[in-house]
This record gives C-alpha cells, structure tokens and sequence, in this order.
C-alpha cells in the first residue's frame, strides 16, 4: 500500500477511533444530531458507494489497458483506498456508539470523498480512459 492510501485509511481510522469519545449532550429543543435533515440518506450513501467503486474499478481498468503507464498504474493503486476509507466513515455514522461530533465529522468527510470520487470520474476520459 502506498503512503498516500496509508494516510486515507489512517484519517479514516482516525475518525472511527474518536467514535467511542463520550458523547456530546443532545439538544433540547432539535433532539439530537441523529435526526437531523441535513445528514446522508441511505440513498445518498449507497449512490457515494457505488460511484466510489465504479471511478475505482474504471480507473484500474483503464490502467490495465495501458500497461506502459505507470502513473496511470500507480493512480490506481492509490485510488483503491477510496471505497475502504468510505466505508470506515459510514461504519462511524451507522454505529450507535458514535458520538454526535464524530457522526457529523464522518458525514462531513463522507461527502467530501463522495465528491471527489464523482469529480475524478469526470476526469477519466481526458486521460485517455472510457
């Protein structure tokens, strides 16, 4: 595994790990972070899942394709920690044990790599791949 897929999965981890923090009190009036309207739907979530894996799964594809293209074959094997490192952060929102603060961090950096998987999608084409 690469340094920059050890970093992903170790900021990943690191948000899992803050899961077990003490729990933040809830708010009076709103009744707590769980039910809030601006959180990730399940269908949010598994739309993130699914263009995580497909960006993944075409970048490699295209990288297998250009064998004489190291970069591109190096991209590859850094882009592989994307779905892991999104599945630790839904692991942190889907816990019950997750602190408040750590479910709202973990749907923060959820959408930011969801975003980043569907930015870097857009992307393939210009560099030769389908």
């Amino acid at each position: 595994m690469s340094w920059s897929a050890a970093c992903a999965l170790l900021m990943a981890a690191a948000l899992a790990a803050g899961a077990g923090c003490k729990a933040k009190e809830k708010e009076e009036a709103g009744g707590g972070l769980r039910e809030r309207k601006d959180l990730m739907t399940p269908q949010e979530k598994k739309r993130g899942e699914d263009a995580c894996n497909a960006y993944v799964t075409q970048l490699c594809a295209c990288a297998a394709a250009k064998p004489d293209d190291a970069a591109l074959a190096e991209r590859c094997e850094l882009k592989k920690a994307k779905p892991e490192a999104l599945g630790l952060l839904l692991g942190v929102i889907e816990d019950p044990k997750s602190s408040d603060d750590s479910v709202l961090r973990a749907h923060v950096e959820a959408r930011k790599l969801i975003a980043k998987c569907f930015e870097e999608a857009a992307g393939l084409p210009a560099m030769g791949c389908r």
